[in-house]
């Protein structure tokens, strides 16, 4: 029997999970989810997920109100779970058509373009060191912040972080100062070392959170650098969310790949919903977000913050979002003590209806996805809650599914 069938399917196809596939193809996609408290690498063949690896990333907090993450780690976590999902499946390099990165936002890090050495640990979204500095920009430069960026000025957005890099530590004013200085979200510092030619280079989704990017402009805005003292040549590029980003170093999983999406966490999980104007959707991770899409026309709205997501054809269109901290640390110990979980669900889902209640378009639909979604009853407290029906993502991991989307649909590897 194992001889007929080596005849009958020869080396170039593959199996995975029981089913079949024809390497020869090139119907692959590699997606690289860097997220806030791991790491995962996936293989998706269209919208259809083959197989994940996932590596933790530490985090450690030196100081109270201070979150970091060793980004040498982030790097060296990227490339194990690439490089392990390609031999769970025995699918090689040269099969994968694509691939997409998607990221945790705001993080930052600072490094020498001459050395390619990181300058201080990356300092996570969470940390909270410059409330006291943010307090007093949003005092008085607030309303020019919120009208250029949709965002407030609070430590949550990596502008403040920039801030006091400069002011705090020596050798990012020496980098400054020679203009070697480079600073970047988590996209720009993976893209600069596993990318040909280390180009330094974000997307508009990861631009728009950081204090610094006009929304309505779509580009770096040269007051808001002022406000902050951030130095225009410390900045990377900005692309559009989709098209070459450039081409994987063939020393990282031994082909050439090109790069043809990279997006934000909760922009690609908004594009694995969908992209017309009125489309919500929930991810209950880390944080709990809800986010719906506007359309074209810029607007604010309280209390949510206004964002780029990106759109068809290469163009990003604008939405709102609303955060729940905190909520994933809680569900994670209830899953696993399987006590007192119903209850602090339907307290995240009532939470969530107060923000779906201020939202500008009433949604028909709520569409869900993030790691809680793994508890079951999830989705029928929030549709009793809301009074709207509610639709699981095909696979919880909406980010990756997302930015799979974004290369399959907008890709083009010509």
């Amino acid at each position: 029997m194992e001889k007929k069938n080596a005849r009958q399917f020869p080396a170039r196809f593959v199996f995975v999970n029981g089913e079949r596939y024809n390497k020869r193809m090139k119907e692959y996609i590699l997606v690289l989810d860097e997220g806030t408290t791991g790491v995962k690498a996936l293989i998706f063949k269209g919208d259809k997920l083959i197989e994940k690896s996932y590596e933790r990333v530490s985090k450690k907090s030196p100081k109270k109100g201070h979150v970091e993450q060793n980004s040498n780690e982030l790097l060296k976590k990227s490339v194990k779970v690439m490089r392990n999902v390609l031999k769970k499946t025995g699918i090689s390099a040269g099969d994968i058509k694509a691939w997409g990165l998607t990221v945790q936002r705001e993080t930052i890090i600072a490094w020498d373009k001459k050395t390619g050495k990181p300058l201080y640990p990356a300092i996570v979204w969470e940390d909270a060191r410059t409330r006291a500095y943010c307090k007093k920009i949003e005092k008085t430069r607030g309303r020019e912040i919120r009208e250029k960026t949709g965002l407030r000025c609070i430590p949550y957005f990596s502008a403040s972080k920039m801030n006091w890099l400069l002011n705090n530590i020596a050798e990012v004013k020496r980098a400054a100062k020679n203009e070697t200085l480079a600073f970047g979200t988590v996209d720009s510092w993976l893209m600069w070392n596993l990318l040909e030619g280390n180009p330094q280079k974000t997307d508009e989704t990861n631009a728009s959170r950081t204090l610094l990017f006009n929304i309505k402009k779509k580009k770096w805005d040269e007051s808001l650098m002022d406000i902050f003292g951030i130095p225009a040549s410390s900045l990377p590029c900005v692309e559009n969310s989709s098209g070459l980003f450039g081409r994987m170093k063939k020393e990282v999983v031994g082909e050439t790949i090109p790069l043809m999406a990279c997006v934000g966490d909760q922009e690609a999980s908004m594009r694995a919903a969908g992209e017309k104007k009125g489309t919500t959707k929930i991810t209950y991770g880390t944080g709990t977000f809800v986010m719906q899409t506007i359309g074209e026309t810029y607007m604010l709205q309280e209390p949510f913050s206004t964002t780029l997501t990106p759109g068809r054809n290469g163009k990003s269109v604008y939405a709102l979002e609303g955060k729940i901290e905190g909520s994933g640390k809680a569900v994670d110990t209830l899953l696993k003590k399987k006590k007192h979980l119903e209850p602090f669900l339907n307290i995240l889902a009532k939470k969530v209806d107060t923000l779906i209640k201020k939202l500008p378009i009433q949604p028909k639909e709520l569409i869900i996805d993030g790691g809680i979604t793994q508890a079951k009853k999830l989705r029928e407290i929030q549709e009793k809650i809301s009074r709207i029906p509610v639709s699981e993502q095909t696979i919880y991991d909406g980010t990756s599914l997302g930015t799979a989307k974004i290369v399959e649909e907008e890709g083009s590897c010509s």
